[in-house]
């Protein structure tokens, strides 16, 4: 994980300056700016010559947050009008990203918290409001109320380009996230130079905007949650509701016990040094999110001629599941793997009966190949 960024003095764009005092990044500039936000403190369209983001608890709860933050800002005696973001996310850990033309200059400040990632669209249970993802917007430019809305467009595109590239799941569908339950963004212009009435992602303006969020997303999330894309395998299945102890549990469902293989403890330890080293191949890993992939592919009719809705019932004529999974037992453990994924495939048992067609037999596979190198390790000794 980064260390964090020491904000001092002064930004890209002239009179602007950015600090971090007192849990406070306070973004100030000396002449007014127009601002369009969701803040929580003076939030919708307004002048303003700071824009705070401050840090509060895990736990913090206030029936008037705005009020909280009008506090906060008269503590750290800013010039009013100020606008107020909050977050639990560590405020030392934003990421600032700068991207120029000859006649712009967008500045993004980031941060960064997935406690409570989720996809538009989700039905949240006992949605956090903890972590969340912050975005302040610089734009060294004159902005109309327009272009100022398509910039929160593609921002917000960026933002979720950024979470796709991590695959950042979604803690209530495990979807792809497209944000957190409690994202905000702000976006200011100095009003200098010609007039600018479009931000789309055609546009100069748009480009520059797209870059720095997507930039500065990634590289708060990697400062904040240690997050970045080639992580293990093991983590991008628990991040799926797959872990370890899950793995370990299907194969021992299984388990045909023999009393020279010792005891259950035994097995489980054998079976855990499996996974551990299967997990840490990287043609285990390919094979595996091949089928994760394929899964999200067929769930959403993305499979050539094959409807989500018949996708899901698993037809007869689907075989490229079984083929996955039986080559994934076989890399691991060879022939005999494949006829430990037939027991394990038939039976479904444990995790592999919660998951769809593709993704219950890759995993399965894995189970299969780790559970017949158990038996190997523990019956093929003299």
């Amino acid at each position: 994980m980064k260390k964090p960024v020491k904000f001092e003095g002064k930004t890209p764009i002239e009179d602007v300056r950015c600090r971090l005092e007192k849990g406070t990044l306070i973004l100030e500039s000396k002449r007014l700016l127009t601002v369009l936000s969701s803040a929580v403190l003076n939030g919708g369209i307004r002048k303003a010559k700071a824009i705070i983001n401050h840090h509060v608890p895990k736990n913090f709860h206030y029936k008037k947050p705005g009020e909280f933050l009008r506090k906060v800002a008269g503590r750290l005696n800013l010039p009013e009008p100020v606008v107020g973001l909050m977050t639990a996310a560590d405020v030392r850990k934003a990421a600032t990203i700068t991207h120029r033309s000859r006649e712009l200059t967008v500045y993004a400040l980031v941060t960064a918290g997935l406690s409570n990632p989720a996809t538009a669209g989700d039905r949240p249970v006992n949605p956090a409001a903890s972590g969340t993802i912050n975005i302040i917007l610089l734009v060294d430019g004159n902005l109309s109320e327009g272009c100022m809305v398509g910039v929160v467009k593609t921002a917000t595109e960026a933002k979720a380009v950024a979470l796709r590239e991590l695959d950042v799941r979604s803690q209530y569908s495990g979807q792809l996230a497209s944000g957190t339950t409690s994202d905000a963004l702000a976006v200011a212009h100095t009003g200098r130079g010609a007039l600018i009435e479009y931000a789309g992602t055609a546009t100069k303006l748009g480009e520059l905007v797209g870059r720095s969020v997507k930039l500065a997303v990634k590289e708060a999330v990697l400062r904040q949650n240690g997050l970045v894309p080639h992580r293990p395998l093991i983590q991008r299945l628990k991040e799926r509701g797959i872990t370890l102890n899950r793995l370990v549990q299907t194969a021992m469902r299984l388990c045909v016990h023999h009393p020279s293989m010792g005891s259950k403890e035994r097995i489980r330890k054998i079976l855990e040094e499996g996974f551990d080293k299967a997990l840490a191949d990287v043609n285990v890993a390919a094979l595996v999110m091949a089928g994760l992939r394929l899964e999200e592919e067929g769930s959403l009719s993305l499979l050539p001629g094959m409807p989500g809705e018949i996708f899901r019932e698993d037809p007869v004529n689907l075989l490229a599941d079984e083929i996955l999974g039986m080559a994934i037992s076989n890399y691991i453990a060879g022939s005999k793997g494949v006829f430990e994924f037939v027991r394990f495939d038939k039976a479904k048992p444990g995790v592999l009966g919660k998951l769809g067609p593709f993704s219950d037999d890759a995993i399965g596979g894995l189970v299969a190949g780790v559970s017949s190198n158990m038996y190997t390790a523990l019956l093929g000794r003299k």
